[in-house]
């Protein structure tokens, strides 16, 4: 296909030439979008043209089964990895993509391990995973095979067939055993993607498709595709990490216990002496006191004997009240 050079750039990966749509690259200006939903993004009516894939004799690792494109969303920052990355288009279908963009920010040591210097590598200047999986990977097979795969950034001679099979397959299965190992940055940007399929064309639209690009309705259907791109909302989701425990609440929390248990303390003790202190006076007044104590005895002696004399005395009148005359 032909694509506009001001909008698309030619890129190679390990898919084979892919095209980016809005590379911003050469200081040329990002294309924006004013309004979201579908019809404001990116649409695309690609023909695979299944008749030039090459046969398939036998599978190996580099060999491909299916029928459509692959297509990777990602920021003007960070290298296409389209091959484990992209998701899959199929012909037939009119395929809608929402996307929604998200920041992701995570934290650095102590708390967390992300990495936030900036990258050592002669390939790329800004640090993502998908740059330093480049970087580790072309240095690896540079250094033991003295070439570089296609898709791979520096000057050094590209790998023949003969290359490929007997030093970079071996030297690519090992790389995950080494310890060049990429950490998540502190700073990413991703895109959700919501995905869903109409079939095309319709049993009142093959007849027209095939008679504009001169195709029959069943090279229509096995070949044609429309890919609508667009962003759901002109907004984006932050996610950030934040510690959950600062020194600062560490030091708040352990004032505020000190303060707490020196006060309960000092109550404690003020509350001890005062009730010392009434025990003592009780004792104290009851002890200078003796002849009142005496006193209030005797009186209720008192009050109890009248009491008894004049039951008596009232018996003795009742009795002589009884006597006959």
């Amino acid at each position: 296909g032909h694509f506009e050079p001001r909008i698309y750039c030619t890129v190679y990966t390990r898919n084979g030439r892919c095209y980016t749509f809005n590379s911003a690259k050469d200081e040329q200006e990002p294309l924006h979008t004013l309004k979201g939903g579908t019809g404001n993004g990116l649409e695309l009516m690609l023909d695979i043209q299944q008749d030039e894939y090459f046969p398939v004799f036998g599978e190996t690792e580099e060999t491909s089964l299916e029928a459509g494109v692959k297509v990777q969303i990602h920021s003007q920052d960070e290298p296409p990895f389209i091959d484990q990355l992209g998701f899959g288009v199929a012909p037939g279908f009119q395929t809608f993509v929402s996307c929604q963009k998200q920041e992701l920010r995570y934290l650095p040591p102590p708390w967390g391990d992300c990495k936030s210097t900036s990258m050592d590598s002669t390939y790329f200047t800004k640090y993502s995973i998908t740059a330093c999986r480049i970087d580790c990977e072309t240095r690896l097979v540079i250094d033991n095979c003295g070439c570089r795969m296609v898709h791979m950034p520096g000057d050094a001679p590209v790998c023949s067939p003969d290359e490929y099979s007997e030093c970079v397959d071996q030297f690519l299965g090992e790389i995950f055993k080494s310890k060049m190992l990429c950490g998540t940055p502190c700073s990413t940007v991703r895109f959700g993607k919501e995905l869903s399929m109409v079939r095309i064309p319709s049993k009142a639209s093959a007849d027209y498709l095939a008679k504009m690009y001169n195709k029959s309705t069943d090279y229509i259907a096995e070949n044609m595709l429309v890919l609508d791109i667009f962003f759901e909302e002109l907004n984006y989701e932050v996610i950030e990490q934040k510690p959950a425990y600062e020194v600062a609440g560490l030091l708040g929390d352990i004032g505020g216990q000190m303060g707490l248990f020196i006060g309960a303390s000092i109550l404690t003790i003020l509350e001890i002496f005062d009730y010392l202190y009434e025990v003592n006076r009780g004792v104290v007044t009851l002890s200078d006191h003796p002849a009142y104590i005496l006193s209030w005895l005797k009186d209720t002696r008192l009050s109890m004997v009248t009491v008894s004399a004049v039951s008596v005395a009232s018996r003795a009148v009742l009795g002589e009240q009884r006597s006959p005359v």
